[in-house]
């Protein structure tokens, strides 16, 4: 197959070819977005697939060999839900993560009318012992709404996320998704690292330190996996190209600052399958800082933490941006802190407040 000549401008000049797949639109591309042919064909998609072992491609051939989704002619419904992330409750030692996270869930249980659920986007604790899971467990309890879970790298790389597993996501894959009032919901595990600690023959401890550590390079790249990606694809692909599709992630799901690894390493491929669906909003936690941005149909938004502020980075690689970023005071209780209310509209439009308690800080 030749390459044609045309590149997506935001693709990385070195970026290696993972997969092959087939926009909405027809084109068959690789895994860096470069288009490889204007068209293609039944025998030709299936040639593709067969020779690259993707199965990327979100096209029309996929809707015509599946059952029809639950979300087929189901309008849309108004709803709100809450978005909390990054607690980092480290038991007694650290009582101010008790009370931020006691602060967000007071407020989030006065919202009238309630929150039809609260997304929890990982990083519950710090250090991954069943002692912090406990205390983060017993402040949690005071949540009202129904809460779903999905893992950060903090509540994982301890014992490899049995206890998360088990107490709060409470199910096969930490990875899963469900219909609600017409929108499609997607909780994606992103905080997966390459084994960097077998070879080193690492404890426990030090495999979670060096997981946990924002600039450690030996944890390399976060990364949804093959596996992971073949579930969106098969999870989407009868639903409705126009419902509002709601992604969960820890980490964000595209590259945003690798040296403080903000960075899933195939976003791309995930991209590539959402790209046909109209209406697509990602929830991102990881970076403790709010941040807007947008890859082609794809809105992202960064979620604040309850636990600490990070610094914006001095320079925004891929986002194209340079400046310096507003930098909140760690040594205030509430400073660059907060949670989120998302809501989306019988229209089908996805919105969100961002509750920053720089602006109005909670009673403690």
């Amino acid at each position: 197959m030749k390459t044609a000549d045309k590149q997506d401008p935001d693709a990385p000049a070195d970026c290696p070819v993972y997969s092959t797949g087939v926009t909405g639109e027809g084109y068959v591309y690789d895994g860096c977005r470069n288009v490889l042919s204007p068209g293609w064909s039944r025998r030709g998609f299936i040639e593709t697939l067969g020779l690259t072992g993707a199965t990327l491609a979100a096209a029309p051939l996929a809707s015509m060999l599946l059952p029809g989704s639950a979300l087929a002619g189901s309008a849309v419904e108004d709803f709100r839900f809450a978005i909390l992330a990054d607690s980092h409750t480290m038991g007694k030692k650290n009582n101010p993560m008790k009370v931020r996270l006691e602060a967000a869930i007071r407020q989030i249980n006065a919202m009238n009318p309630a929150p039809d659920f609260v997304m929890y986007l990982g990083d519950a604790i710090t250090d991954g012992t069943i002692d912090e899971f406990k205390y983060f467990e017993d402040i949690i309890a005071g949540l009202k709404p129904k809460t779903y879970y999905l893992a950060g790298e903090h509540d994982w790389y301890l014992d490899m996320g049995e206890y998360y597993m088990q107490h709060m996501i409470q199910r096969a894959r930490p990875y899963y998704s469900f219909d609600h009032k017409g929108a499609h919901i997607m909780a994606l595990h992103g905080s997966n690292l390459n084994d960097f600690w077998s070879s080193r023959k690492l404890s426990p401890q030090e495999r979670m330190k060096v997981a946990g550590d924002i600039n450690d390079p030996a944890q390399g790249t976060f990364a949804l996996g093959r596996a992971q990606l073949d579930w969106m694809e098969k999870d989407l692909a009868t639903v409705p190209r126009n419902a509002p599709i709601l992604i969960f992630s820890h980490v964000p799901l595209y590259q945003y600052y690798k040296p403080w690894n903000f960075w899933t390493q195939d976003a791309d491929q995930a991209h590539a399958i959402l790209k046909p669906f109209s209406n697509v909003q990602v929830f991102h936690a990881h970076v403790h800082q709010l941040v807007e941005h947008q890859i082609a149909n794809m809105k992202f938004c960064g979620i604040l933490s309850t636990s600490w502020p990070h610094p914006y980075p001095e320079s925004y690689h891929t986002l194209g941006l340079s400046g310096q970023m507003p930098r909140p005071n760690p040594a205030r209780l509430f400073d660059g802190l907060g949670w989120h209310i998302a809501r989306v509209e019988g229209s089908g439009k996805v919105s969100h407040e961002d509750i920053l308690w720089t602006l109005k800080p909670p009673e403690s």
